[in-house]
């Protein structure tokens, strides 16, 4: 009986094998990870790389969370759909440099977090308001990892402005960040 086991599953890995050769896309048993774009793939390199973001890629990969660019409405840089399974960020950002591009990544990758754990649809308001000042600070202490404390010297828009002020708070003054973050996002995450 285990002699047939053993042939069956040496069939299935040959099967396997051959499907993969045959039909790359092809479905062998495991589930696909999602496939980033060069840029979206060196910016989570550069999160892999940084102990406060190093646990991201593997929320992102284990949920088969994509990252997209898509036009978005003014004033919202990028946002974490549960239900698509996507971070999508403003195509205003498409051309901006790897390291801003995973400070974003950095902070909707923590909204994701929270919500495939479950945080979020447990607490409401509060693990909603949580959640984005846990995603600032992340955000903040990427950047200074790349940066230092004084932030990126010559900032090139806006995003990046913004970037070195959540970072500096995050550094100076912690508990102002988070205050800003809650009165920011009160009315928001009520909803």
């Amino acid at each position: 009986m285990a002699l047939i086991y053993a042939e069956l599953r040496a069939l299935l890995a040959v099967a396997a094998l051959i499907a993969a050769v045959v039909g790359p896309h092809a479905y062998v048993g495991a589930q696909a990870l999602p496939a980033y774009e060069p840029r979206v793939e060196r910016a989570l390199t550069l999160l892999d790389a940084s102990e406060a973001t190093a646990q991201l890629r593997a929320v992102l990969d284990n949920n088969r969370v994509a990252v997209r660019f898509v036009s978005m409405s003014p004033g919202v840089y990028a946002r974490y759909s549960l239900a698509r399974h996507v971070i999508e960020i403003d195509d205003r950002w498409m051309d901006t440099d790897e390291i801003t591009l995973a400070a974003v990544i950095a902070h909707e990758g923590t909204h994701t977090q929270d919500a495939v754990s479950g945080y979020l649809s447990s607490g409401g308001a509060s693990a909603c308001i949580d959640s984005e000042v846990r995603a600032f600070r992340t955000s903040a202490l990427f950047w200074l990892d790349q940066y230092g404390q004084a932030g990126k010297a010559a900032p090139l828009n806006d995003l990046e402005r913004q970037l070195n002020s959540i970072a500096d708070r995050q550094l100076r003054d912690p508990r102002s960040l988070e205050n800003l973050v809650r009165e920011t996002y009160t009315q928001q995450c009520s909803h």
